[in-house]
């Protein structure tokens, strides 16, 4: 298992191939993270401005890792219980030039936070490839949340094969997010509001409706089952809320 000190404060970058759904993944968790009352800031590194939505409820910049912004230094001691950061595709070179640059672990380790990785993947090799590059460069000095887009496959055979065996290498962990199907998934973007606010929002068919509650309830059981991915996403307590009944979807 990784060392640091217990409970750190979480760096959420979404990582990955082009359109595996990393901005629906990062939507999703900002909704989730709204939900438990965090104080979080989210940054949008896409020129697509697929958290735009959101800023009726969180703070949401666009940032460019290209120019060098020191937004992240300048943030950790902000009183944030977590940052978010929606990367684009691909552009790991990027990445790991900027955390090179301003040497971020040693920072993030000077202030009990810690950098986790979510990775959504398809059934494209280029997803395997992209998180052994990822592995090979950050190692045990991040976490790691890999989330299987099951719209894209059910079985996940070259990630299994390859992928899966190095992420356990590095204590790294996966989860799900199950299809949701094309109609109710247009539905849902057409309106452009966070999709927390979709279940009461009289635009959308009412079975289009259910089907998103469905979808992103089954999103966030697949966190608050896997213990290390509510670890490493900071959410420990999801337990402690569902426990004391609390409900926001």
């Amino acid at each position: 298992m990784p060392t640091y000190s217990p409970n750190p404060k979480r760096l959420i970058m979404t990582v990955g191939d082009s359109r595996v759904g990393k901005s629906t993944v990062m939507r999703l968790l900002i909704d989730l993270f709204c939900s438990l009352g965090y104080r979080l800031r989210a940054y949008d590194h896409d020129n697509r401005k697929r958290l735009e939505p959101y800023k009726c409820l969180l703070p949401v910049e666009s940032i460019n890792f290209d120019e060098g912004t020191d937004w992240v230094i300048e943030e950790l001691r902000n009183g944030y219980d977590a940052l978010a950061v929606d990367m684009p595709g691909q552009h790991i070179d990027s990445i790991c030039n900027y955390i090179d640059k301003v040497n971020l672990f040693k920072i993030l380790g000077k202030v009990n936070w810690r950098l986790t990785f979510v990775q959504p993947i398809s059934h494209r090799l280029d997803c395997v490839e992209y998180l052994s590059q990822l592995l090979a460069f950050a190692g045990n000095k991040a976490d790691y949340v890999v989330v299987k887009n099951q719209h894209f496959d059910q079985l996940f055979k070259l990630y299994q094969t390859s992928g899966y065996p190095k992420l356990i290498d590095v204590s790294g962990t996966d989860i799900a997010l199950s299809g949701l199907n094309k109609y109710s998934y247009e539905a849902i973007e057409s309106i452009g509001l966070p999709y927390s606010q979709v279940r009461d929002n009289l635009k959308i068919f009412s079975v289009y409706r259910a089907y998103t509650y469905k979808w992103l309830n089954s999103f966030y059981q697949s966190i608050e089952s896997n213990s290390l991915a509510s670890e490493y996403l900071g959410l420990l307590q999801i337990r402690q809320q569902q426990e004391s009944g609390h409900d926001d979807f």
